[in-house]
């Protein structure tokens, strides 16, 4: 534990760890400030991309705010219907055979006529005179036409055909409008380019800019520096001496404890030794020799088994103590911090983060709860003191922020094959420390968006329109009611054609059918055309209509132009700015992926070492040699409480501390007379033959 070598003492290995994180991480903010060698284009392209993708947006919230759809839909509905009316248009031509088919029909007509009643009074057939009659006076009074070219307005179709043609391109002009909106963007961006290339400029070249962006996160490294060097202090214990003179005694303590302790087995061994050195004397050389006193060896072997007791219950006591200390700091943070447990690293930064969140929330809480009592009594009482409420720990959030980053796992974990920037959540995660220096750059940004000028090309569209819709003024004039009233009306005097043409054909005769095919690909089938002209008419008729529509939606999106322009550009500003900050700082983050994170790790690692191997790993096998010893114990006691009992045994009634008979013994003394032997051992042995 309080090895100076740093190989060997948990304290200095991690005395050493500290300083060296320290070190890693000053280096690593000295490498920040530098210029960045990182390429930045893939960062940029998507910069632009997203860029691109809100101006779009702008766009589209532009069309909404300023309500260029009711522009936009007269002008589509405008040039669409003058678009059908070409020259060469499928409805021109549609008019063109339909005036020539109800020129022919106007001629042959009463040819067709006479044709039918002379077969109809001549050859009807036998038994449907009557229904002949009929068909006869009502072919003779109501197969007529019923109008003239004039009254379907032929001429004043190809004077309009003529002017669409000429005044053509005045229409399509209009497309200018929709051209002007959808390049708003493009204005917009071409504003800006130069501020956005700027910008990425000074990112990773401008040393002003960069040290501007690594001195954001100096407030957070003067924070982890002071830890660091608290810790460090606690550890040297170099500002207290107290503390110092304490912790030096209690490692002589701990050291002469266990010098004692150890004094322990080996007087266990030394008893169980003499026990038997007492109980197992060998053959006596003399017959009349003292005997082994079996009674005071029993007596060592269970003082043995006593100090066994002593020793284990000394020893399992020191093993709760240790494993009170140890267990919790093995089991809750070590098996994270080592990768015992599966992304355990993770699973420490979010139980710390949680917890510290837990924590702030709690004291908000409280907090608001305090204030809201406070006010209710003031109400209730009248009193108008004002209530200061508690301040949390800047610290406190300043360490939440900083655990919002996961560094446990960027740098146990993602550090070992990433940079610093990609170990930390894959470098997308934002640092609200950027935001400050962030809104230098992006303020030019925001002035160049905000002097960007909309309304001038806007204006000057809605001038080309109504200038083209002045120099189409002849679509006011059109005008063909009376075409569309007289296409309401059937081709001939009988309003039901087709049920004239089907009486014709239930009589059967096969004279009349020349007639009814000549009625019918003339007469019905120029009457069924007359839908498709009342369409096309109705369509004509409604040109001056959209044009007068056109002309006063233009006039109101010009008055609201201006409005228009500022309350989009706000609300487009509002959604971009996050968008620009948040890429800005990942792209701050990106050029710092030149900054090596092994140094980092491997300090960090040393500091885990020394608290979970160094300290611990040795405790794992004081746990096996614990075990092993009390497991070695207990055929010990069993064997020694055995021994006592036969030693008991075999001397049943002398006494444990009688004093042996030595001075018979040869090698220690002359022996004596004849008479004492006889009087001091004849009881003996008359004894041991009981």
């Amino acid at each position: 534990m309080v090895n100076p070598d740093s190989r060997l003492g948990t304290f200095s290995k991690l005395n050493e760890s500290l300083a060296d994180t320290e070190k890693a991480l000053d280096d690593m903010y000295k490498m920040a400030v530098n210029t960045s060698s990182v390429d930045l284009s893939t960062q940029k392209n998507r910069f632009l991309s997203i860029v691109d993708g809100n101006l779009k947006e702008f766009q589209k919230e532009f069309v909404r705010k300023s309500h260029a759809d009711l522009v936009l839909t007269p002008i589509a509905e405008l040039q669409s219907t003058v678009r059908s009316f070409d020259v060469n248009s499928e409805a021109v031509a549609f008019f063109r055979q339909f005036y020539s088919d109800l020129s022919k029909l106007i001629q042959e007509l009463p040819t067709i006529r006479q044709n039918l009643m002379d077969t109809l009074d001549t050859d009807c057939p036998w038994g449907n005179h009557v229904e002949c009659t009929q068909l006869l006076h009502l072919a003779q009074s109501n197969l007529k036409t019923r109008y003239t070219m004039e009254q379907f307005q032929s001429d004043e179709l190809k004077t309009l055909v003529e002017q669409i043609q000429r005044h053509l391109n005045e229409v399509e002009n209009l497309n200018e409008f929709n051209k002007t909106l959808n390049s708003l963007a493009s204005v917009i961006k071409a504003t800006i380019q130069d501020d956005l290339d700027r910008a990425w400029t000074d990112l990773a070249q401008s040393p002003a800019t960069r040290e501007k962006l690594a001195r954001s996160f100096e407030d957070y490294l003067q924070h982890i520096y002071t830890y660091l060097r608290q810790a460090r202090q606690r550890l040297t214990m170099d500002g207290d001496q107290n503390a110092r003179n304490v912790f030096i005694r209690f490692v002589e303590f701990r050291f002469y404890g266990g010098v004692a302790l150890l004094c322990i087995p080996v007087l266990i061994f030394l008893l169980i030794y003499l026990g038997l050195c007492f109980g197992t004397c060998g053959h006596r050389p003399y017959e009349e020799a003292g005997v082994c006193n079996r009674g005071v060896g029993a007596n060592l072997l269970l003082a043995g088994v006593g100090f066994i007791f002593l020793f284990s219950t000394v020893l399992m006591l020191i093993c709760t103590i240790l494993f009170v200390l140890g267990g919790p700091i093995q089991t809750e943070v070590c098996r994270y911090l080592t990768g015992q447990v599966p992304d355990g690293p993770r699973k420490l930064d979010d139980y710390l983060h949680h917890t510290l969140q837990y924590m702030i929330d709690k004291i908000r809480r409280e907090d608001r709860i305090r204030q809201q009592e406070e006010e209710l009594r003031r109400a209730k009482y009248g009193d108008s003191t004002i209530v200061s409420h508690s301040e949390m720990s800047p610290h406190l959030e300043v360490v939440l922020n900083i655990s919002r980053a996961r560094l446990l796992d960027a740098v146990l974990t993602r550090c070992a094959n990433e940079p610093f920037v990609d170990a930390i959540s894959g470098g997308q995660i934002v640092w609200p420390v950027l935001h400050e220096p962030i809104q230098s750059i992006l303020e030019n940004l925001i002035t160049a968006y905000k002097d960007t000028n909309l309304v001038a090309p806007l204006d000057q569209t809605v001038q080309i329109c109504v200038s083209a819709l002045e120099r189409t003024n002849f679509l006011d004039s059109v005008n063909f009611t009376q075409a569309i009233n007289q296409a309401d009306l059937s081709v001939t005097q009988i309003d039901d054609l087709e049920g004239f043409v089907s009486s014709l054909r239930k009589l059967n005769a096969e004279a009349l059918t020349p007639h009814i095919d000549e009625l019918v690909q003339k007469v019905v089938r120029l009457d069924k055309a007359r839908a498709q002209a009342r369409h096309l008419y109705t369509k004509l008729d409604s040109i001056p209509g959209q044009r007068r529509q056109l002309r006063l939606q233009l006039s109101e999106f010009s008055r609201k132009l201006a409005e228009s322009v500022q309350l989009t550009m706000d609300v487009g500003l509002k959604n971009l700015r996050p968008l620009l900050e948040h890429e800005l700082q990942l792209a701050v983050i990106a050029t710092w992926r030149d900054i090596p994170c092994q140094p980092l790790r491997s300090a960090v690692k040393g500091g885990v070492d020394a608290v979970c191997v160094m300290p611990l790993m040795p405790l794992n096998a004081f746990w096996a040699g614990l075990g092993l010893t009390l497991w070695l114990f207990i055929p010990l006691i069993i064997f020694a409480v055995k021994l006592a009992g036969l030693y008991r045994k075999t001397e049943k009634y002398s006494s444990d501390y009688e004093e042996p008979d030595y001075i018979s013994y040869r090698g220690f003394y002359m022996r004596p007379s004849n008479e004492s032997q006889g009087v001091s051992q004849k009881p003996r042995n008359k004894l041991r033959k009981h």
